[in-house]
This record gives C-alpha cells, structure tokens and sequence, in this order.
C-alpha cells in the first residue's frame, strides 16, 4: 500500500471524526425554536470541541485545530461571559462552525487548509474578549470537606495506599527523567500508565478527589502522547505541584481541608489550561507557595505552637534558597566524578551515625565521621556545590565539637543527622521538579543543625509509614547510582576509612562491562565452534589414517612380488630406452638387478606410502598441539570472562547499611527493641542481582521485625532477652550464593496457616491434618494468603511473600523456610553468581535441543518399571521415600497428551510449584552458556522460556525456566509440591493434596487487572459471596491461567500491559476450551465505542468501574447461575 492512499485513507477518518462533532454543534448552537441557547447549556459541548482540536492538532492542520481551540477555551467560559456579549459570542460559534465545514470539505478532496480563516476568527475573539473569557469568572465554589478526606473502606484502603505510593513515587522518578528530555517517549507512556493505574484504583475504592486529580494528570500526558502540546521546565513544574496534592491527598488528615480547599482547584485548573495549550509561567512566590508532604506530615504527627512556630520559620528561611543555590549549574565532567564519590561518602556516614547511635562513646567511629563529613564537605565546595558544602559543614562542626569533647552524643542528635543525610541524597538527584520539597527539607534540616550543639533537638516520632516511603524514590535513586567498587581517596582509603591496596582505580559503566562480558560470551561460543571443527578434522585425520594403514598393506604386498623381479620380454622385442647397453644380456638374474616401468612403480608407490606416513605424524601432532592451544585458550577465555564478570561483582552487602535503617525505624514504629546482626557482607555477587535482591531483603527484615519480633514484655516473659534479634548474613556455597534472614521471635504459627488454608478451600480438612509443617509453611507463598484478621501492607506474612519468592525465581534462585514456633524463622535464599552466563544440562526432545538451568536441577534418573507408576493419567515416579509426578518435556510445551516411555532420562528440576520430573529424549551433557533475552517477539506459547543462547553448532538452543514451567493455580490448588503418598490398598496413588475439588470448580473464577487494590477489592467482593477467584496481573499471565485451569467465568481489565483486554478475549474465543467461557469486561472506559468493540469480538458483559458489589454480584451469577454461590 503506497503513502498516498495511507494518507487519503487517514483524511477519510478525521473528516468523519470531526464531522460527527460538528453536527452535535450545530444542533446544540440552532436550538429548534430557534432561540438564543443559554451558556449552561453550551458549556458542556467544549468536550466534542476537544475531540476536534484534537484530532486536528494530531493530523497537522494547524489552522483548524486552533479554531478547535478558540470554541474549546471560549465554551470552558460560557458561565462566566457577560450577558450583553453572549449574542455575539453565540454568533461567532455559528459562524465559526460554517467556517470550519467549508474547510472541511477542502481537506477532504486533498486541498489544503486556508490559515487566515483561522487567523480571522482569533482576532473575532480576541476583539470581543480583550482580556480572555474567564476574566470575569466567579470564584469556584468551595470543595466539600468530605470530598476532600472521605470516609473509606478500611481494608480496601490498607491495599490501596501501599500500591498508591509505589505509584506516586515511579511517577516522581519518571517525572525527573522527563525534565532532562521532555520527548523520552518511553518515560512518557510509562508516566501515562502509573498515572491511569492510579486513577483507576482510586476510582475503585470510592477516592473519587484523587481520582479527579489523577485524571487531569492523565489528561496533560495523554495531551503530550498525541502531539497536541508539549511539556516545558514550567509544565512539568505544575504536574510535580499535583503529585505533591495527590501525596497530601493520600494522608486523608481532616487538619489540611483548608489547605486542600485551596490547592486541589489551583492544580486541576492549571492542568486543564496546559491541556488547552497554555504555557504556564511558575512564578517563585508560586513556587515557594507549595508546602512539601514531609512538612504537612511532621505537623500531623505533632501539632504543639512550639512545633506550628518552628514551621513558620523553616518557610521563612526556605524563602532565601533560591534554585540557583540548591541546584546549581555544574560542569558535567566534573559532575560525573563527583558524583559517585559522593554517593559512597553518603552511604559511609549514613552506616557510621547508625554505629554511633549504638557506641556513642566510640572514638575511631566519631573519627570516622568527621573525616568523612570534613572529605565531602571539601570535594562539594571545590566542584562549585556550595549548597551540599554548606549542609555538611554543619555536620563537621558538630563532629568536631563531639571529637573534643564539648557535646555527648544523643539519639536525637542522630535523627536529625540521618535526616541531613536524606537531604544531601536529595541534592544529589538535581531534580528541579522536586525543588519545593527540597527547598523545605532542606531549611528544616539546617535549623535542626544550628540548634544541635544547643540541645534544642525536634523529638519527633516518625511513627507514620507514609514518612518512612516518602524517601523510597530517593532510596530507590541511591540505588540505582551505588559504585561498582569503592573509590580511592587521596590518602588511600576509601570513604569508610579502610585501607585499601594502593593503586590507580578508573570508573567503568556497568553498560560497558555487560557489553564486554557479551562479547566474552561470543568469544566463548566460538572457541566451541572451533573445537568442534578440531574435533571433526581429527577425526578426518583418524579415518585418513585408517585409509593409509589400508594402502601401506597393500603397496607393501605390492611390493614384496614386484620391485626386485626381472621382467620376461618375448625374444625379438625392442630394447627398453636408456637400456642401449648390450652387455647387461651377459649377467645372469642373480649377477645384476634389472628394472622396467613396472619395478619402477612398485618402488615409487611404496616411497610416496612412506611420505604420506609422515605427514600424516606430523598432522597428528599438530592436532594435539592445537588440541593443547585451545585448551589454553579456553583456560584464558574463561580468566577473562570471570574477570569481567567479577568487575561487575559488589559486595552483597552494599545494601546492608540501608537495612540497618529501615530496621532501626520500623522497630521504632512498633516500639520493640529489635538489632539487626549482619555477616558475610564482603561476599560479592552480580550488581544486577544485589540490585534486583534489594526489595525482597527489606521485605522479610520488614516481616521479621513486624511479625517475627515479640514486644519486649512478651519476650522477657518468655525468657528471651527484650531485645529481639535479626540476623543477615551472606556467604558462597558452590556456585551460588546463600542469604538468610533470620529471626529469634515467636515463629510461624502453622496451626493457623492450616486452617486459613482449609477455610480458603485450599486443602481438604482431612488431608490438611496429616500435613507435614514443612508442606504447610508453604501455603504463604500463596498469592493473597494471610493468617493475619486485617490484612495491609504491615499485617500478615503471607502480603507480599510471592512477590519475594517470584523474585528470587524470576533469577533462578530458590527460596526455602524453616521454622520452630517460639524459637524463630529462617529465610534461606539460593541464587547464582550472576544472570549472564550459566552453567545448563542440554536436552534433547525430538530433533529440537533445549538447555535446563544447572541450579534448578536436583537429579537426574530414568524411567524404569520399577520406580514408574500410573495413576489415572498421570505419571508417578517412586524415588527413595517420595513420589514425584513425571511429564514429557514436550506435553509441558505443546499441551498435547505425551505417553511417558520406559527407558528415558528424567530431570528432576524445582518449578514454581515444587518437584516436578521432566522426561527427555537424550541428555546432552552440561555446557556453559551465555543468557540471551527473546526480546518483544517471544511468542505466547514459548512463555516457558526465560532466554536463548547459541551452541557450538551455531544453532540457536531455547533455556527453559523452571519456574514457569507449571501454571499458578498448580501452586494455590496443590500447594508447593506435587508430592504424592502411595496407599496400602490397591495399586493407585492418593495425591498428597488435591489439585480441585468439584465444589471448588463450579464456584471458580478468574480475575484479570494489573492494578493489586482491584485484584483485592474486587476479589473480596467475589468471595464473600462464595467464589473461589484466582487472580492475573496481566493478559498474557490471565490467558495462560485460563489455558491451564477450567474456569466458570472470567472477569477481564481493557488496559493492561503485554495483552491489552481485548486480545485477551480473542485469545479465549480463539482456544476450544474457552470459547464458551462468559467473559465480563470491567473498565473505567465506559464509552460507546469501547463497549461495542468487546461485545463485537466476543465478550458477554461490560461493566463500568466503579463496580457496585451487589451489581458485580448479579451479573456474575446471571451466566453462571446463582446456585453455584455457596456462602462460607
């Protein structure tokens, strides 16, 4: 199809498009009666003029996208136009409406558009507006105190904050990545999608205020996405302005409705007008106006005049700060050395006021500390960073006059030196869309530091969680900049004070390192196609040689009978050339030797046998010298790789100091005594897999402190001592790395695991009875499993616990629980050096070969009579006392029903849930291999596959990911083993634990939506009435559940990330067992359009959020019948 008819055919769309909303214009501008329509009545049509500036704006006419604009802006104000000028202005509609018709008409048939139309009506509006239409507006009616703090769902609430934060801080991340370059495509729909998400949930649980604020958002960024505006420093200022409103929105503090009042309108405003195409000037009394969060919530959490006293003068002295000072302007070589080495200087004194605050008396630490603070004071004022110089010679100051003696130590001197601390992370981020909360933290800080060596400490309790995640963004950045290695100060230490070797360190990227350790990885799959072109030409070699021992046997026959015999010529025949000599007939046969051609030959054959003899040595020599070359240059190959590869290795403990912290708070926050121990910190693993390690560390010293820890009264009545202990602690144990986390509190209450899991349906009451509690620890692996009454993101060990496990599988780890009750809890944590290269088992299945990651191998064994057993259609195998259940490689892959054979290798390998044996065709023994992801086009059905590599053929080998090789619903319906016990009578097996109860089925269902506070909100509504709903958090993990499971019904989001909603029916409708499956679709989008697309291609309901429960409820039961519902 040529551009021509691409273009002529999107011509044809927008003139429809627009079309459509000019004739609901003309009609709402021609009342029937004829009459002047009133201005209520016409404002809301400045929606279908939107959708034609639009629409305009994205297909290029310039001209008519700016009369688009003009009736958009001019209608916006209709309320507010005076009622001697609303004729003229309802003619100037009309007449602008013909015009645009006419123009219309000429794009259609190809001609272009005439820009002084356009240019004629703005001077129309202008003229009659010379100051702008909402000039004259009345003030907006005061918000409703219950619509700005409204009364929610407690528990609804408890799901939705946590997954709102994560929210709000990807969001203030994106946002950063933006102002550096405002046209980052990828940040902008990753914005987009944060954004939606978070109206959507707040749609859901009834926050309708920040649903609102969210939309306006949405709107800009959708505005941005489509072309229509762009996003300037001073836009970008405004959406920072109503992040910030959505964090004070999130507080839900009846103390702040006044404030509110005032700031909800002024953003939603703002953002509507950037909308329209104005460009905003932030003006610094704008700018200065913006109370940051963390301020509103030190004043929530203490309220006394002297706290309300020390506010007013943060905010007078934030005034002077102006954003030259704390962002200044930088020379970026500079800037790219500072920088690192500031970040380590941080995390040391961060890790030595922890220290401190336990050995106040600690010289060399407070020795430590004052370097450190002396060293990144001096390196900040030699770059030009005056603002962090400033900042940190406060805290030099104070370490001095702790040095001499002159002031003691306190706990409230470290909380406000850990805040200071925050600080500086913030001024290393530079993000001048956060320029208002930092001018206020840092003014807080600085009057903290003053007062310090006065004993004026600010005892504030940060008690509230929400202060705690309002520097995850700057945790997460701190992340994200840690150093590969430490770097050498001038004196040869590094910022924590060890000495360190004396040499000569450079900055390498981790991108750089990842691309050489590619190409190692190359260089290692070409010396494999090397040695297997030596190994092919010695075996040539060995078959030329065998061909040789054949011809020397035959030329030396040859030759015994015919290199000494005289030949016997018929008398009278011609003398032989060169034989002209005739006395030679005088000797007899055995008195002179005679030679013809033929004695000739015999002897040449046999010299040329003896040549190719000799070569033939010689190459076999050279074969084994080559042989022995690439020996050696596979030992340098692998040196080299390792070497890099350890380039790319930090200590696992470089996120420790910041767990130290986070357990320090937490254990403040629930007033127990808690000390985290921490060993093995030295030992190095990939960055990657210590930076994808960070989240699920802090949630299990989270849970251990929450959960695991009892308060101190309980512990001393117990015989413990009242402080409870955390250990963390790392070491090497193979190829693997091993971290525990490990708590000396009351342990697992696996009694009340058993019975949530009974009462959720998971287990039979009878079989749950003679459950090992090592099986049944593992039901809180469960997505959604809790023990706990009131569930929230800091009740129940179950929240959150397959995220960590699906972490730790998602690298090829595994993860293992041990647990006595009143003794503790053990984590254990197995993961790989390094996600890159690995070491596999190559496979055969067909004429295919696939590669099985080593660390997820347990054994390897075969198929034999006597340990194989049927069990209906199942494969068991009897392997020493357990029973585990063996499926062909290639059923788990195509889905199609595979006989196991006799006599085939079987590969027991840890899947997501539990043992499984894996049948193959041939083992092909064990190579390294180097990961390569598959990349957008890895198709549906090869979800099983976590990467590819290359062998030495050439050829390209799939790596299975064990893991994902069995769907999660084998996980909630079978636990995490597919252990089987055999019975005495008969020769079946009874499973260990049920897969489905009938029951169960009739009443299952399948939830799809990426956002967690739907996923739970929803699901609850479903149970409570009885069903057993299993959850997807995206369309490609919903279709494969619907695949692998049989569902009553299935409830489906429109927006979703990998498959959208509507692909996702297409998938169903498209697969035999689903193509009967009611489909409900739930969406925010409740549009016409939408709803006539899902229905058209296959869905049987829509239903718009906010969904009412007992609506929700009816229309589930309308396709599957109300007699399924069981109540519990």
């Amino acid at each position: 199809m040529n551009s021509e008819f691409d273009r002529q055919g999107l011509v044809d769309i927008f003139v429809t498009e627009v079309s459509e909303a000019l004739d609901v214009l003309t009609k709402a501008f021609h009342p029937p009666d004829g009459s002047m329509p009133p201005p209520a009545q016409l404002q809301s049509q400045y929606v279908w003029a939107h959708k034609i500036r639009g629409a305009s704006a994205l297909y290029g006419y310039e001209g008519l996208a700016l009369m688009g604009a003009l009736l958009e802006s001019t209608l916006e104000e209709g309320i507010s136009i005076e009622n001697s000028l609303w004729p003229k202005t309802v003619e100037i509609f009309r007449g602008m409406v013909r015009s645009f018709e006419s123009q219309l008409k000429v794009v259609a048939h190809g001609g272009a558009e005439d820009l002084s139309v356009s240019a004629r009506w703005k001077r129309e509006v202008d003229g009659l507006f010379p100051s702008s239409p909402g000039a004259a507006r009345s003030e907006p009616a005061v918000l409703a105190a219950d619509y700005l703090v409204p009364t929610l769902d407690a528990e609804g609430l408890s799901y939705f904050s946590h997954e709102a934060q994560e929210y709000l801080d990807t969001m203030e991340s994106l946002l950063h990545l933006l102002h550096e370059d405002s046209k980052d495509e990828e940040a902008t729909y990753k914005f987009y999608g944060m954004v939606h998400m978070l109206k959507e949930s707040s749609s859901t649980i009834g926050f309708s205020v920040l649903c609102d604020v969210a939309q306006s958002v949405e709107d800009c960024v959708t505005a941005s996405r489509e072309g229509r505006i762009s996003l300037s420093l001073n836009e970008l200022g405004v959406i920072g302005r109503a992040i910030n409103t959505l964090r004070l929105l999130m507080h839900r503090d009846d103390g702040m409705v006044v404030r509110l009042q005032q700031d909800v309108p002024e953003v939603t405003q703002s953002l509507a007008r950037i909308c329209a195409g104005e460009h905003m000037t932030m003006m610094p009394q704008a700018v200065a106006a913006i109370v940051p969060v963390t301020q509103v919530v030190t004043a929530v959490m203490d309220r006394s005049e002297e706290s309300v006293g020390t506010e007013v003068e943060s905010l007078s002295v934030s005034s002077s700060l102006t954003d030259e000072y704390l962002i200044p302007l930088l020379d970026a070589e500079v800037l790219s050395y500072f920088a690192p080495e500031a970040q380590e200087y941080i995390e040391s004194l961060e890790g030595q006021l922890l220290r401190i605050e336990k050995e106040p008396d600690n010289s060399a630490v407070i020795d430590q500390l004052f370097r450190t603070a002396h060293t990144l004071k001096g390196s900040a004022y030699t770059v030009g960073f005056q603002s962090l110089g400033d900042l940190v010679h406060y805290v030099e100051d104070f370490m001095m006059a702790v040095r001499e003696g002159r002031i003691k130590i306190v706990p409230g001197h470290t909380d406000v030196l850990l805040r200071s601390v925050d600080v500086v992370r913030l001024l290393m981020r530079r993000d001048p869309t956060s320029l208002d909360t930092l001018r206020q933290r840092y003014a807080s800080v600085l009057e903290g530091l003053k007062h310090l060596d006065q004993a004026m400490i600010a005892q504030v309790e940060e008690s509230l969680p929400g202060v705690y995640r309002l520097d995850a963004s700057v945790d997460q950045e701190v992340r994200e900049q840690e150093p590969v290695e430490p770097a050498k100060t001038a004196k040869g230490k590094t910022a924590d004070g060890k000495v360190v070797e004396d040499r000569e360190v450079i900055r390498v990227s981790r991108d750089r390192l990842e691309r050489l350790l590619n190409l190692v990885g190359e260089l290692v799959i070409g010396r494999g196609r090397l040695e297997q072109r030596l190994h092919m030409l010695e075996q040539l070699s060995q078959q030329v040689l065998a061909c040789k021992g054949r011809l020397v046997e035959s030329v030396h026959s040859f030759a015994e009978k015919h290199t000494f015999t005289l030949p016997t010529a018929a008398s009278g025949s011609p003398t032989s050339p060169g034989q002209g000599f005739d006395g030679v007939s005088d000797f007899g046969s055995l008195e002179f030797d005679k030679y013809d051609d033929f004695n000739i030959l015999a002897r040449r054959i046999g010299e040329v046998t003896a040549d190719i003899s000799e070569s033939m040595t010689q190459l076999s020599g050279s074969i084994r010298r080559s042989h022995d070359d690439m020996s050696h240059l596979a030992e340098l190959t692998l040196g080299m790789r390792d070497e890099i590869a350890r380039a790319r290795m930090v200590p696992v403990g470089t996120p420790f100091t910041r767990f130290h912290r986070a357990t320090r708070e937490m254990a403040r926050a629930t007033g127990k005594e808690v000390a985290l121990v921490t060993s093995g910190e030295h030992t190095e693993v990939d960055t990657v897999v210590v930076e994808r390690l960070v989240d699920p560390l802090i949630h299990l010293v989270r849970n251990a402190v929450y959960h695991g820890i009892e308060p101190a009264a309980v512990r001393v009545s117990k015989g413990k001592p009242a402080a409870g202990t955390v250990y963390l602690h790392a070491v090497h144990r193979g190829n693997a790395v091993l971290i525990e986390v490990e708590d000396d509190g009351a342990g697992l209450d696996v009694e009340k695991i058993r019975a949530k899991a009974v009462e959720r349906g998971l287990i039979r009451l009878e079989i749950a009875r003679s459950m090992p509690e090592s099986e049944v620890i593992k039901f809180i692996f469960i997505p959604g499993f809790s023990t706990a009454d009131q569930i929230g993101d800091q009740a129940g060990r179950g929240v959150g616990m397959d995220v960590v496990k699906r972490v730790i599988e998602s690298m090829n780890g595994r993860i293992d629980v041990e647990s006595v009750r009143g003794v503790g809890t053990k984590f254990t944590l197995s993961l790989p050096f390094t996600l890159l290269i690995a070491t596999a088992l190559m496979v055969r299945v067909g004429s295919e070969r696939y590669a099985i990651p080593l660390q997820a191998v347990r054994e390897v064994t075969m198929v034999t009579p006597g340990v194989h057993q049927r069990m209906g259609e199942r494969s068991i195998l009897h392997i020493g006392e357990e029973a585990i259940e063996a499926q062909p490689l290639e059923q788990l892959l195509t889905q199609r029903n595979v006989a196991v054979e006799n006599g085939k290798p079987v590969v027991i390998v840890r899947t997501a849930v539990g043992m499984i044996g894996i049948v193959v065709d041939e083992l092909l023994g064990r190579q390294e291999i180097v990961v390569k992801p598959l990349g957008s086009l890895k198709p549906l059905e090869r979800s099983n596959f976590g990467g590819a590599t290359i062998d030495p053929e050439g050829r390209v080998v799939l790596v299975l990911d064990p893991a994902r090789l069995l769907s999660r619903e084998r996980q909630t319906a079978a636990v995490s083993e597919l252990s089987v016990r055999a019975t005495t009578s008969g020769d079946s097996l009874i499973p260990y634990v049920e897969t489905s109860e009938s029951k169960a089925t009739e009443r299952l269902l399948l939830l799809i939506d990426d956002s967690l506070s739907i996923r739970k909100f929803v699901g609850r509504m479903l149970e409570s009435a009885g069903y057993v709903v299993h959850t997807a958090v995206d369309g490609e993990e919903g279709l494969r559940k619907a695949s692998a499971e049989c569902y009553r019904l299935i409830i489906t989001d429109l927006e979703m990330p990998k498959l959208n909603g509507y692909e996702v029916i297409q998938g169903l409708r498209s697969r035999e067992q689903t193509q009967q499956t009611p489909v409900i679709v739930m969406t925010t989008r409740a549009g016409d359009k939408h709803r006539q697309m899902a229905l058209n291609i296959g869905a049987n309901s829509y239903i718009a959020k906010p969904v009412e429960e007992r609506a929700l409820i009816q229309e589930v039961e309308r396709w599957i019948g109300k007699d399924v519902a069981v109540r519990n």
